[in-house]
């Protein structure tokens, strides 16, 4: 996690400002101990999760591999089996890409859009991995950072409705 963020201290000398980038790691470095330790426990929790979930779904896939030669050829259950097995694969690649598109190398805005966008152009290599070349060329406005928009909060720039209900009404009673 080496996002960076940008804070700005004034020299407190001529008026001009410094611009440092501060890591996740560094901020943590320097943080209280009980902040550390908190943060240290909390992500822990989060990273044997993941782990588990991770080996639950490689047992799982381990399992398909094993029964689909056991079953009947062009059964029912060869194909069921062969199914899961290919939704499988297409959730691990799904979850790679979204873990993939949210580094801060890729910045990606919209992995989902991103995600639809690979498959169609079938911007994957052979191992599975995506190909973000590919996929920046062919959306752009995809990836870098997330600017929120300047004018967020402010409303509408259209005049009140003077046709809504409330309005009518208030005219009705003389207000």
């Amino acid at each position: 996690m080496a996002d960076e963020i940008n804070t700005n201290k004034d020299s407190g000398q001529d008026g001009q400002e410094n611009t440092e980038n501060v890591t996740f790691e560094t901020f943590l470095e320097t943080a209280d101990p009980t902040v550390k330790a908190a943060y240290e426990q909390h992500a822990a929790g989060l990273l044997n999760t993941v782990k588990a979930t991770r080996d639950e779904r490689d047992e799982f896939k381990k399992q398909l591999k094993e029964l689909l030669p056991e079953v009947e050829k062009g059964s029912k259950a060869e194909k069921t089996l062969t199914e899961f097995a290919a939704k499988l694969e297409i959730a691990e690649r799904r979850a790679t890409f979204i873990e993939e598109s949210i580094k801060p190398g890729v910045s990606c805005r919209n992995p989902k859009a991103a995600y639809a966008l690979a498959v169609s152009l079938d911007a994957f290599d052979k191992r599975g991995n995506p190909d973000w070349v590919a996929i920046k060329a062919e959306a752009p406005e995809l990836f870098g950072k997330f600017v929120p928009n300047a004018r967020s909060g402010e409303g509408t720039d259209l005049p009140p409705n003077l046709n809504d209900i409330n309005a009518q009404i208030r005219r009705k009673a003389g207000r």
